[in-house]
C-alpha cells in the first residue's frame, strides 16, 4: 500500500514539474479547434480562431452557418476524419507559427494541411486571414 501511494505522489510530482513547451500549447490549441470542427462545434472552432479582427453577432452567425455547409458539403465528397496529428511546428518569431497536421481519413487516406497560428498573449489561434 504504502509503494503504491510513493508511486502515485512521484507520478503526480512529475507531471507538475512538467512544464508545457510553446510547441505543447500550439499543438494542444490546434488540436482541440480542429476537434471541435469535426464534431460541429463550431462557437467552440470559431473561440480558436483569429479574423484579424472582432467579429460582430452576425458575422459570427455568418460564419457558423458556412462552416456548417462546408462540412456538409466536404463529408458529401470524402471520407470522414479519423485522425488528426501535428507532424511538423516552424515558428517564425515569437508570434507565428505554421503548422502541418496530416488528416486520416476513415478509407486510410491521409493529407497534410497548414495552418498559421498566431500568438494571443498565452494563446495560440488559427489565423484566416492574413
Amino acid at each position: 500500500m504504502k509503494s503504491k501511494f510513493l508511486y502515485i505522489l512521484l507520478a503526480l510530482c512529475l507531471s507538475a514539474c512538467h512544464e508545457n513547451t510553446t510547441e505543447d500549447v500550439i499543438k494542444e490549441s490546434l488540436i482541440v479547434a480542429l476537434e471541435a470542427l469535426e464534431r460541429g462545434d463550431y462557437d467552440g472552432y470559431l473561440h480558436h480562431v483569429d479574423m484579424g479582427a472582432p467579429m460582430d453577432s452576425a458575422q459570427r452567425a455568418f460564419m457558423k452557418d458556412a462552416l456548417r455547409q462546408h462540412q456538409e458539403w466536404t463529408g458529401a465528397e470524402r471520407p470522414a476524419v479519423v485522425s488528426v496529428d501535428v507532424v511538423d511546428l516552424q515558428l517564425e518569431g515569437d508570434s507565428i507559427c505554421m503548422a502541418y497536421c496530416q488528416y486520416t481519413f476513415a478509407d486510410s487516406t491521409k493529407e497534410v494541411v497548414s495552418h498559421k497560428m498566431v500568438r494571443h498573449g498565452e494563446k495560440w489561434k488559427i489565423r484566416l486571414r492574413d
